[in-house]
């Protein structure tokens, strides 16, 4: 009988729709290759909007003849990616008992457009039987994305949503992993998606000053992350979803292995709705936990994917929390942001963001953070500025989200490539 001690878990499937790719390789590809997806936003009109720039996705190859959600559009292509790189897209036996742990924050374009209908429409003709023969409903409800996609792909292993804003992707892979660890499942679809480039929520993020309006004219360089001019984050949209899956059953079937995720922390700061701690204590101890958890010593390490999101109190406080957990080995452990190409894509950050670690660890080779060109004195960090050939058996990807979520997941480099 295999305990919760031996049960490991492997990635076996991988799929992504970001602003600089419409698959895993492409992306990858392009972020190698220190391409931006950060341009002018032609989804509305911006007049009046202080930032006008977003990390969109362009080509638009998910499904459009479904009346869902744009974000659940991105999270059904990623999750068919996934598992047909996984082989598994025709395995009813799998996709039985697949369950479905998917980090989303609603879908705003379904609440767009609900608005939209509601004002075109005369208040008695909106009757709960209109909205639903106009998928307006089900396009507005929070839960829809992840029963979407189990639905669609006809996973009956159970679906969970996970709505901790921009932890929500890394919170959903640690949790999928966790409860593959504990037995409560043996193949799980994980990761995130959203699509927050609406006039509401930049209208929001504008109110906020959380968005940076400087780089309007230039967009590629408006994502910088730990640099002292950086002024504000980047929207983006897109999705990444990942197979886990329990590894003695991956090897029955004779599944190619990504990486084995080892370690997941989480922890909450409750210190503001947008900011981290200066000190970054409430990251450092989901690190800490995560590090625990995969029982290795911190110096192995051999990359970080950072939270990064070019705001300076997160970019800072990051900066703190990675010092505060490595101390005098933090200069020797390579680090970069990849929101410097793709934006911030909110719950979905963190799912590519693991892809991005597992794919460093599958070819050795580091991405870098764009427009790194005056870092910041409170970032001093061993930071990636070109793409970095190095050898590595362990990649660590953080995540903090609004209203003080941290969290953060270990991959280890599959055993067939040590």
């Amino acid at each position: 009988m295999i305990t919760k001690e031996d049960r490991k878990v492997v990635v076996t499937g991988m799929g992504m729709i970001s602003p600089i790719g419409n698959n895993v390789e492409q992306s990858w590809r392009n972020l190698l290759e220190e391409q931006s997806g950060i341009q002018r936003i032609t989804l509305f009109d911006t007049e009046g909007f202080s930032c006008k720039i977003a990390g969109q996705v362009n080509d638009e190859t998910y499904r459009t003849d479904l009346p869902y959600s744009r974000g659940t559009h991105f999270g059904l292509a990623a999750s068919k990616e996934a598992l047909e790189d996984g082989n598994v897209i025709n395995d009813g036996d799998i996709l039985d008992e697949m369950a479905v742990f998917l980090g989303n924050s609603g879908t705003r374009t379904g609440l767009d457009d609900f608005s939209g209908e509601f004002k075109a429409r005369n208040l008695k003709e909106l009757t709960l039987r209109n909205l639903n023969s106009d998928h307006q409903f089900d396009k507005s409800r929070y839960s829809a994305a992840a029963e979407t996609i189990a639905k669609e792909l006809k996973l009956y292993g159970g679906c969970y949503s996970i709505t901790t804003a921009c932890a929500s992707g890394t919170q959903a892979i640690g949790m999928a992993y966790e409860s593959i660890k504990a037995g409560e499942n043996t193949v799980v679809l994980a990761g995130g998606c959203d699509a927050m480039i609406t006039e509401i929520d930049l209208m929001g993020f504008c109110m906020l000053g959380a968005v940076t309006s400087e780089y309007n004219e230039n967009p590629s360089k408006g994502s910088r992350p730990f640099n002292k001019d950086r002024s504000g984050f980047v929207l983006g949209e897109g999705a990444g979803m990942l197979i886990l899956e329990e590894k003695k059953h991956a090897l029955d079937r004779k599944a190619k292995i990504y990486a084995e995720i080892v370690g997941f922390g989480n922890a909450i700061s409750g210190y503001s709705i947008l900011d981290t701690p200066p000190n970054g204590e409430n990251l450092a101890q989901a690190m800490e936990i995560a590090l625990a958890e995969a029982g290795i010593n911190k110096k192995q390490i051999g990359y970080i994917n950072a939270h990064g999101t070019s705001t300076r109190d997160n970019d800072s406080s990051e900066s703190a929390a990675v010092t505060r957990v490595f101390g005098e080995d933090t200069m020797n452990i390579p680090i970069s942001s990849t929101k410097a190409s793709t934006g911030h894509l909110i719950s979905g950050a963190g799912a590519i963001e693991a892809i991005f670690s597992i794919m460093a660890l599958k070819d050795q080779c580091l991405p870098p953070t764009l427009n790194l060109e005056d870092i910041d004195g409170k970032c001093s960090l061993l930071h990636i500025h070109k793409p970095l050939k190095r050898p590595i058996d362990y990649a660590m990807s953080n995540s903090l989200g609004f209203g003080g979520s941290n969290a953060s997941v270990i991959f280890r480099r599959a055993e067939n490539e040590l």
